[in-house]
């Protein structure tokens, strides 16, 4: 998938100038799909002689059945009667990591293909970001026109299809003279790849078959905004159908891993869905706008000498603000947040100093009147800050708050964007 988002993680590499992080939740996949993969996946695969687990569970239903006539024998001892050596139990484990590892290096190749032709068509990467559910790009920019919405979205799954294949050609001609071992992670290789494509390509937003349709909606339409909605509404369709699947195997099968992975996808695409097409429809309504329409320019400013104490009872409390600029003279300090005074201990409030607690002013704190309200939007989430303060040059002139941009996001929803608010 190709999205903005995930920016925390391990940073583990850097290819073709994009940064490339592992977030922690990565941690939660990489142990249920070890575990899968040894415990059940694996030892099927070993029945089948390297080949489908399929067929494998075919194997093992025999063995089971022979088993059941002839109570007392091993498993290895069924096993060979049938032809089959069964591999040790640390093998299982050893080729489940490998496993599990190349799939993320699988996801990896296919959201730098993503990456690698965004820059190609101009549009800025932030970086790469391995998560529970596979991976994301995240993409700075929308693309500028259907063409390259389309490019960059066809690059990801055409990458899986290229490996899908490959490893398909590989187990096809190659399969006779690989060990069994081998030819079991060929195999899984070649499975898991095409899955990916077609899983990619459902017409869900903001998986990348729903990018493609977006692309072409686009096209036809000439309305990018128009274009994402539809889109967005496949993906909330398609994630109610995966979470109805769950739903029903709960109804049918009781409690089991398979239902709530159904659900949790479900719910992450429904989410996800929405969530991008908020994206897009900011960037439509703030288009032109810069923080001179959104500055609120009547600013309580503060001392940096101020105690805590103060701050709370004669600031926070009578003006509601949960941030204020920090101000000596003329000159901008930085700002002290809510936030900010509960990391100081309540006991030490009386004879700790706004200076003490604050944020100084920094490139991350601050914007200035002619920036975009997109950027500043962005830079927001990323700082996770409510407020900044907004400056004239150095000459600070009032503050702009996460608030009072969704309140001018509302309005000019409701009224159009055609209008321009009236300047400040």
């Amino acid at each position: 998938m190709a999205a903005v988002g995930l920016t925390s993680g391990w940073r583990i590499a850097r290819i073709f100038g994009i940064t490339i992080r592992v977030h922690l939740s990565w941690i939660v996949i990489f142990i249920l799909l070890t575990t899968t993969l040894a415990g059940d996946v694996l030892p099927l695969s070993n029945l089948a002689a390297g080949g489908s687990w399929w067929g494998g569970v075919e194997v093992a239903e025999k063995i089971d059945k022979y088993q059941r006539a002839h109570p007392g024998l091993s498993d290895e001892v069924v096993a060979r009667r049938y032809g089959i050596t069964l591999w040790p139990e640390w093998q299982y484990w050893v080729l489940a990591v490998v496993g599990t590892l190349g799939l993320f290096v699988c996801v990896l190749a296919h959201e730098l293909s993503h990456g690698i032709v965004a820059q190609g068509v101009g549009i800025a990467v932030e970086g790469i970001t391995l998560f529970v559910f596979g991976g994301v790009a995240r993409i700075r920019d929308e693309a500028r026109t259907p063409g390259a919405e389309f490019k960059v979205a066809a690059a990801g799954p055409l990458m899986s299809l290229a490996l899908g294949v490959s490893c398909w050609v590989i187990y096809g001609f190659l399969g006779g003279v690989l060990l069994p071992q081998a030819r079991a992670l060929i195999y899984y290789f070649m499975f898991i790849n095409l899955a990916l494509v077609v899983f990619n390509l459902l017409p869900g937003f903001p998986l990348d078959g729903g990018r493609l349709l977006r692309a072409a909606v686009w096209k036809i339409t000439g309305n990018l905004q128009r274009a994402t909605y539809i889109a967005s509404l496949c993906g909330r369709v398609f994630a109610a159908i995966l979470m109805a699947i769950g739903a029903l195997e709960f109804l049918v099968l009781g409690f089991s891993l398979g239902g709530v992975w159904w659900v949790v996808i479900g719910l992450f695409l429904w989410f996800a869905a929405k969530a991008s097409y908020h994206q897009v429809a900011l960037r439509e309504t703030f288009a032109g706008l810069t923080v001179r329409d959104a500055v609120r320019r009547d600013v309580v400013t503060v001392p940096p000498d101020l105690t805590l104490d103060r701050l709370v009872d004669e600031y926070i409390y009578r003006y509601r603000v949960r941030s204020f600029p920090v101000v000596r003279g003329e000159t901008l300090l930085g700002t002290v947040s809510l936030k900010d005074v509960q990391a100081v201990p309540r006991g030490g409030w009386p004879w700790r100093s706004v200076a003490e607690a604050m944020r100084p002013v920094g490139n991350g704190s601050v914007v200035h009147l002619d920036e975009d309200l997109v950027s500043v939007m962005r830079k927001m989430m990323q700082r996770r800050r409510g407020h900044l303060a907004v400056l004239d040059g150095d000459r600070l002139v009032g503050t702009i708050s996460r608030d009072d941009m969704q309140s001018l996001f509302e309005i000019r929803s409701d009224l159009g964007t055609g209008r321009t608010p009236p300047p400040t």
